[in-house]
């Protein structure tokens, strides 16, 4: 049966493993320092300076909360194992909290109204609790809770590229804030992509989660794709500070105090 650690016990990294995780867990750091930074230097005294915090904010709580998790399971907690397979579980409660905020950034962006963007959190929050139970080595249903989180995965990406694509299209969008737009929102869905790859490999054998090599495989790509629709993510965001000005819209945000 499934066996998931309790009262502080570790479960025992390979070195290439724990390697990878610390180093995600220090660009996931020194993303936050600089993220921080920026918002801190940010000139809060002009309308512009105040709004764009708001994404910066945003931001760095994404590479906070996801060095915190990286921090745990560069120790090995939050793996559960089992005779076959090796599940990192503590890396869905990672993605259920920093996923919303990374389409919470997109969403004001484009300017999305409220009932969208809940409908859009929602669907998140229903794509990574499946996706849990179907990465659950123990539970029997692997493929078909798989399915249904990629439905719902398949609407997340729906409702949040008709909504960046409109706003982007629409006449009155600056070129620079389209460009914005389109980059942050191809850059997400060509990365998010590869999690349910990763599964489709792992779950499939492809990747044997026995074997120590291929283990080690998963946590590289699963960390580099962490890293990139995280970190690169808030970077190509956060780099310019009138732009974020440009692209602050009149749907959700206007709705937040």
């Amino acid at each position: 049966g499934l066996a998931i650690d309790t009262a502080g016990a570790m479960f025992a990294l390979t070195t290439c493993e724990k390697a990878t995780s610390w180093v995600v867990f220090a660009i996931f750091v020194i993303s936050s320092l600089i993220f921080m930074f920026r918002n801190s230097a940010a000139d809060s005294s002009y309308e512009g300076g105040a709004k764009s915090q708001r994404y910066r904010l945003v931001t760095a709580s994404i590479t906070i909360i996801a060095a915190t998790f990286y921090f745990f399971m560069a120790q090995g907690y939050g793996v559960a194992t089992s005779v076959n397979h090796e599940f990192w579980w503590l890396r869905y409660l990672d993605w259920l909290i920093t996923t919303p905020l990374l389409l919470l950034d997109l969403a004001l962006i484009a300017g999305i109204d409220v009932w969208d963007t809940f409908a859009l959190l929602v669907a998140d929050v229903l794509m990574i609790t499946v996706g849990f139970v179907a990465g659950n080595p123990d539970y029997g249903h692997t493929w078909e809770c798989f399915a249904v989180s990629m439905a719902f995965f398949l609407l997340t990406l729906y409702i949040i590229g008709e909504g960046m694509l409109e706003h982007a299209d629409d006449p009155n969008t600056s070129e620079e804030k389209e460009r914005l737009m389109k980059t942050l929102l191809w850059l997400t869905v060509l990365i998010w992509c590869t999690y349910p790859l990763y599964f489709v490999l792992e779950y499939s054998n492809v990747l044997n989660n026995n074997s120590t090599n291929h283990r080690c495989t998963l946590v590289l790509l699963y960390g580099l794709s962490d890293v990139v629709a995280k970190s690169v993510f808030g970077f190509i965001l956060l780099m310019n500070d009138d732009l974020l000005h440009v692209a602050m819209p009149t749907g959700v945000v206007e709705q937040i105090p």
